[in-house]
């Protein structure tokens, strides 16, 4: 069994009780050390302090289960308002924001399009820019797709 799923079956337990969502988990090699990076959020936002806590009780099952035997650096974190979008959930949390969306191949002769989230479909997802044209993309043809972030 590789390192991801032998973490992601001692984190899950501690995700659903505390009611956080496992956004992502890597095991890849910094500089000098091991990174084992885990990337949670929740609905309304995680806080640094939840992040703290799942660090510490994660930390400690690892260390008592010894599930990793070199030298690493466990980092626990929010993915952050950029993250990037790629499940079905991750599009409907942002339904109605500002999206920006990266294209493989050009549709109607653009592969970047940002605007308003209007619709999701099965395969596809539709934008409106904002002069209120809307396109619709298929999901095979994203590349990435990120909130977009307004200052």
């Amino acid at each position: 069994m590789d390192i991801g799923n032998r973490i992601t079956g001692i984190l899950s337990p501690i995700a659903e009780r505390r009611k956080v969502e496992i956004v992502g988990i890597t095991y890849k090699r910094e500089g000098p050390a091991m990174v084992l990076r885990i990337l949670l959020d929740k609905a309304d936002g995680i806080t640094l302090d939840e992040c703290g806590q799942v660090n510490k009780e994660l930390s400690k099952l690892l260390d008592k289960g010894n599930i990793i035997d070199e030298y690493y650096i466990l980092e626990v974190s929010s993915p952050g308002l950029d993250r990037l979008m790629k499940t079905e959930k991750d599009f409907e949390q942002v339904l109605g924001k500002n999206v920006k969306v990266t294209t493989y191949a050009p549709i109607d002769s653009k592969n970047v399009f940002i605007g308003k989230l209007l619709g999701i479909g099965s395969s596809t997802i539709v934008i409106e820019d904002n002069e209120g044209i809307s396109t619709e993309i298929p999901r095979e043809k994203i590349a990435k797709a990120r909130l977009e972030i307004t200052l």
